[in-house]
């Protein structure tokens, strides 16, 4: 069966990282992951690439600058011939390649919400996408797919007008592997042993540098309860068009020997293993993948109120308000955390193990549900 991955552009975002947490569980001899993506090149260099070496279609156009010629690409890709196109989407600017697959019989046509709002760092281009995101929203139906889905209930109302029953829209995880993310001591001795954080108490992001996940609020308020707290140690991780800015906010703020901004890392488990308590003050999410990861790394995670309460897996997860105040006095509170359990019970109770998620998935591509 050979699938097509509608992808964004931006490779280590949660997209991808859900695509690629399932790899290793689908059978390779029976399922074909195909990518069509903007960025190509970029996703040649990824880790999962080396390894599996799925194809990759380079897409050049887009519908806005012209549909004839953004058809007629699209159409040439599809029939190259695909059973399921699964088109991962974190806002509506229009619908075009649904369409087309729709009427080209394509068996499964699958749009999937990944997100609840539009990232853009402009004020300006924000209240632009989201007029074009609401113009399609209520346009579109299920004429133009055969199946709808969303990583959480939030993500489905964002994406999804009233003109999709609620019934229709399948729940899909954001589910890991929770053994790949298991607590492991030694990891976590040689990880602070390396940075020299031994006796640091180590809060941590993964995600994007980007509007969405305000990474900003994050480091201003590390700085504020740095100074009550002055074994408090903040590692972050990602890439995006903020981490510039973010760097040299932590040099401004003059926390550049209690901050590391890391760029993306392939050994992000073992970075989790070496924190005591990730950070993630976003300002709408989907279903943030990062904080299952961190989890799954028995890891207290202080979470944005603005994002689903569907996140909290464990029991481990503390929702606060974007309010300054609050996160500095959770940040100064912020301990060592050594005893940490293993989370597989967990996960498989809230059905966010690799084998369910996967089970789920191919059932949606075989067209069992």
């Amino acid at each position: 069966m050979k699938i097509l991955h509608m992808t964004p552009p931006e490779v280590r975002n949660g997209v991808y990282q859900y695509i690629f947490h399932h790899l290793p569980f689908i059978d390779q001899s029976k399922y074909e992951f195909s990518f069509l993506t903007k960025v190509a090149d970029e996703l040649k260099e990824t880790r999962e690439y080396q390894q599996y070496h799925f194809p990759i279609y380079q897409l050049n156009g887009v519908q806005r600058n012209g549909r004839e010629a953004f058809e007629q690409e699209i159409r040439g890709i599809l029939e190259t011939g695909f059973d399921v196109i699964h088109l991962h989407t974190s806002s509506w600017r229009g619908f075009l390649i649904e369409e087309i697959a729709m009427e080209m019989k394509i068996s499964k046509v699958i749009v999937h919400s990944h997100s609840s709002g539009i990232d853009f760092v402009s004020e300006e281009q924000r209240k632009e996408l989201l007029k074009d995101h609401l113009y399609y929203k209520e346009r579109f139906t299920m004429e133009y797919a055969t199946d709808v889905c969303a990583c959480s209930r939030e993500a489905a109302d964002w994406l999804f007008s009233k003109q999709i029953p609620r019934n229709k829209i399948q729940l899909l995880p954001n589910a890991v592997d929770v053994k790949r993310f298991r607590y492991d001591r030694s990891v976590r001795n040689q990880i602070r042993r390396e940075l020299g954080i031994e006796d640091r108490v180590v809060l941590g992001n993964v995600g994007r540098y980007s509007f969405t996940k305000n990474q900003e609020f994050l480091v201003r308020c590390f700085a504020k309860a740095h100074k009550s707290n002055p074994k408090l140690y903040l590692i972050m991780i990602g890439q995006g068009e903020n981490i510039s800015y973010i760097r040299e906010l932590v040099e401004r703020l003059g926390m550049r020997e209690h901050i590391k901004c890391y760029g993306w890392l392939e050994n992000v488990p073992d970075f989790l293993q070496a924190m005591d308590v990730f950070c993630l003050p976003s300002k709408f999410e989907g279903l943030p993948i990062s904080a299952v990861e961190a989890q799954a790394s028995g890891l207290r995670c202080l979470v944005s109120d603005a994002v689903t309460k569907e996140t909290d897996l464990t029991g481990l997860v503390k929702f606060l308000p974007l309010e300054n105040e609050k996160w500095v006095e959770a940040m100064e509170e912020a301990r060592v955390e050594e005893d940490r359990s293993f989370m597989d019970e967990a996960f498989d109770r809230a059905g966010y193990s690799m084998e369910a998620s996967c089970g789920r998935l191919i059932q949606l591509y075989e067209g069992c549900v």
